[in-house]
């Protein structure tokens, strides 16, 4: 099984950390708890007469109630101001998880940074400074009473040790493996990173806690990554990813905010040939994949791929991308504790840990697609042999079927209203408007304000980064030639 600290490194880069911020960050988690998510703060032991192990039993089974108000610090991150507890011990009732799972502290960690640190959230996101990942951490999040000098230095020590093992050793090359039983993919060597940032699927949903893997096929006859996936030209890395990936020049790719749909990751040929998969969104971010059917959705909880499909009559493409899937579903069976031959509880019905489109639509919680069972009878494999075949790569886990696990029933949600979607649009363009502009565009803005084009708001904030309507448009076109400035 890999440690907890391979686990909280696979989980930070999985959400877009750079190898300095989630260094930074796990050097201060070292700090606290020494990375044991079930550590109750050593002071408090003999207080309240627990143990780390007891005094998580006694919170998860209701016999000890103060954990709210007991100011004993408690966790990966030693959560100790009540309200912050008091919101961990309602995530995890919420979640129907102890409240010393690892997954579910990160999950709740990834929380408290997107919704009240967003400024240090980017910074661990963008930073190549451990030094400035780990004094973030520590002077605006952990804000501990000793914030010396000697500490400063002391949790950045701790963070450059992880990045001195771990950073640097994601997969470069994508050559995919031929035989055996031994996983491609692990905290060393996670799969290829391109998040399609600009996508609505990107900015829009929300996260969730994985507690599966569904799988799709693409059902057109195209096996390149760079039909699907593209990154934007801002990105730092673009150049490399072009590359590697190829350009779509038709532009038809799912990066844009167009396209109303938006998977975790890709299976498909790299501009080279080579089979490999390409991460698109975090893990836990919930995707637009299965539609919904007359039961519900496994688009809540299931973290979904698609696989790039050729004309399905290429025997060896299908073996590479028949591995290439499974490598990657073991990889997060054993990032999220998911047992292959499992089974979730949702809405009164079993739906299996491993499964694909098709399923999800004879379950009742996806719309109605073949994939990818009008594929893989033809070369004798079927979702069974899938769980098989993850189960045997993942070697602690038998790889002959077992009685299924049934976790707890999950919390059926929603799909998106059109209020709810107004609602975030109408946030999105209220943040938008309040950036700051590039200074590249400082002279014409000068010239703008200086002649009465651009007036701004009641506030004088100009909004120069928020979305120009026609109406708007009309309006300074008007000024322009009323005034005489153009002809």
């Amino acid at each position: 099984m890999a440690t907890n600290e391979e686990l909280i490194w696979q989980y930070l880069k999985a959400q877009g950390f750079s190898d300095a911020g989630a260094a930074g960050l796990m050097g201060n988690l070292y700090a606290e708890s020494g990375l044991k998510p079930t550590n109750l703060q050593n002071t408090y032991e003999k207080k309240l007469g627990f143990t780390d192990d007891s005094y998580t039993k006694a919170v998860d089974n209701g016999s000890y109630g103060n954990f709210v108000r007991d100011s004993a610090g408690y966790g990966l991150a030693q959560w100790t101001y009540w309200s912050r507890k008091e919101n961990l011990l309602n995530f995890a009732k919420q979640k129907k998880k102890s409240i010393g799972d690892i997954y579910l502290q990160l999950d709740f960690l990834m929380i408290e940074l997107s919704s009240g640190y967003k400024g240090l959230l980017q910074t661990l996101k963008s930073t190549k400074s451990i030094k400035e990942a780990s004094n973030g951490v520590l002077l605006q999040f952990e804000r501990p009473a000793d914030q010396s000098i000697a500490v400063q230095n002391k949790r950045a020590a701790y963070g450059q040790t992880y990045y001195d093992k771990y950073a640097g050793k994601t997969q470069t090359t994508t050559t995919p493996t031929t035989g055996g039983t031994q996983m491609k993919y692990n905290a060393n060597n996670p799969p290829l990173v391109c998040m399609m940032k600009n996508s609505t699927c990107y900015k829009q949903t929300r996260t969730m806690t994985p507690v599966g893997v569904l799988w799709h096929s693409t059902g057109a006859n195209n096996p390149n990554l760079k039909r699907y996936v593209q990154p934007y030209e801002t990105d730092a890395n673009y150049k490399e990813m072009i590359a590697l990936l190829g350009k779509n020049t038709n532009k038809n790719d799912w990066n844009h905010i167009s396209h109303q749909a938006g998977l975790n990751c890709w299976i498909g040929k790299l501009a080279d040939g080579t089979v490999t998969t390409v991460q698109t969104m975090p893990w836990n971010y919930r995707p637009w994949g299965c539609g919904s059917g007359s039961k519900g959705t496994c688009n809540n909880g299931w973290i979904q791929f698609e696989i790039c499909e050729d004309n399905l009559n290429d025997k060896a493409y299908f073996d590479k991308v028949y591995k290439e899937a499974c490598e990657i579903t073991a990889y997060l069976c054993k990032m999220y504790n998911l047992d292959p031959h499992g089974t979730v509880r949702m809405n009164g019905v079993n739906v299996p840990v491993i499964l694909c489109h098709q399923d999800s639509y004879k379950l009742g919680f996806g719309s109605n697609h073949g994939d990818v069972l009008h594929w893989f009878p033809k070369y004798g494999k079927s979702m069974e042999t899938v769980r098989n075949d993850v189960a045997a790569l993942m070697k602690d886990i038998p790889s002959t079927p077992v009685a299924p696990t049934i976790k707890p029933d999950i919390e059926e949600e929603e799909e998106m209203t059109q209020e709810q979607f107004n609602t975030m649009m109408n946030n999105w363009i209220a943040e938008q408007a309040k950036k700051a502009p590039g200074d590249w565009s400082a002279d014409a803005r000068a010239w703008g304000e200086k002649n009465g084009l651009i007036s701004g708001d009641t506030s004088g904030n100009k909004m120069y980064k928020k979305m120009l309507t026609r109406e708007e448009f009309i309006a300074v076109l008007y000024r322009a030639l009323h005034r005489n400035i153009i002809e």
